[in-house]
């Protein structure tokens, strides 16, 4: 058995890397990188996230949040706004010009996971989600637990 070549870990960052560039590549001509795209998705299913929420949901930390809401505010796809109960706080919006890229946005995404997922059955790709869903969910615990 050869370590490198049946390490999962190993095959899923590249997996991972590889549909970063695909999408990167693919998201360039509307000015959006890999980083910055996860947020809009997000903010479609719930526009008028907290930056906490948006941090919380894409389980990444506070100054990944405001790197990528800075970008995206900087292109004019979103508009951060106090927190009208709470002034500490900033909610993201979209703007027209987010919300207008969102067919776009998402048969890019889609046709990159498709990229992915190529050749599997639909067996195969219900199969996959719920074992990965699994790995990120024990990973996640382990690394609290430190």
């Amino acid at each position: 058995m050869n370590e490198l070549e049946d390490n999962i870990v190993r095959h899923l960052s590249v997996a991972w890397r590889h549909l970063i560039m695909y999408s990167a590549r693919r998201l360039e001509y509307l000015g959006i990188g890999s980083g910055q795209y996860p947020y809009l998705l997000a903010l479609y299913e719930d526009d008028g996230q907290s930056q906490q929420s948006l941090s919380d949901r894409l389980l990444v930390d506070k100054s990944a949040t405001v790197g990528a809401v800075n970008k995206l505010e900087a292109m004019g796809y979103v508009n951060r706004r106090t927190d009208a109960s709470d002034k500490r706080y900033y909610r993201i919006f979209l703007t027209d010009l987010g919300w207008n890229i969102k067919p776009e946005l998402e048969g890019i995404v889609h046709e990159a996971l498709e990229s992915l997922l190529n050749g599997l059955t639909d067996d195969e790709r219900r199969a996959t989600l719920e074992l990965t869903r699994r790995m990120a969910s024990n990973a996640i615990e382990a690394a609290r637990a430190l």
